[in-house]
């Protein structure tokens, strides 16, 4: 019986950087039920009639105006989920050798880097926003710095590229045979 195979330095700082990344959405969503207000009024100073509503009464206002703010928490929330299960199961793999695992997190990180800039630059937020903005795009730089290093590219090339076709990522053994 073989033991799996040590993992590199750069995939387990990779992996906890994904996990980091949950935990700055998880504050985000935090955030967002604590600055709701403020959230709602970006969202409002983008919309002619909304901006003047929300300026004379707040969420209330926009209400009596018939103006309806989207729902932000549900899909933040939504996300943290989302995200988290991704990473989950991508991490497993990637601890495991499989190039794939790899290839998802860093499209994950290059996906949440442009949500980033989107929802944490472009849009303008309140200023809180920004700045947890500009540290996940901290945290998703170094994440996929790690997910391309050398070391995590030598990991999930694996010895299963050796051409024998008995071993797969992640296996302890060779192949079962399963009685008919």
């Amino acid at each position: 019986m073989s033991s799996v195979p040590s993992v590199p330095r750069s995939v387990t700082l990779a992996v906890r950087g994904a996990w980091a990344l949950v935990g700055v959405i998880g504050l985000t969503v935090v955030l967002m039920a604590v600055f709701y207000d403020e959230v709602v009024g970006s969202w409002a100073n983008r919309h002619d009639g909304a901006r003047q509503a929300f300026a004379q009464g707040g969420r209330e206002g926009l209400a009596r105006a018939g103006f309806v703010a989207p729902h932000f928490l549900p899909v933040a929330a939504t996300m943290f989920v989302v995200v988290a299960m991704l990473v989950w199961v991508l991490a497993v793999f990637l601890r495991l050798g499989y190039r794939w695992g790899q290839i998802g997190l860093s499209a994950l990180m290059i996906c949440c880097g442009y949500v980033s800039i989107a929802l944490g630059v472009v849009l303008e937020p309140p200023l809180v926003f920004v700045a947890v903005a500009v540290a996940s795009l901290l945290v998703e730089g170094v994440t996929v710095v790690c997910l391309w290093h050398r070391d995590t590219l030598a990991h999930v090339a694996g010895p299963w590229l050796d051409g024998s076709a008995d071993q797969t990522p992640g296996s302890v053994e060779g192949p079962t045979e399963h009685s008919a």
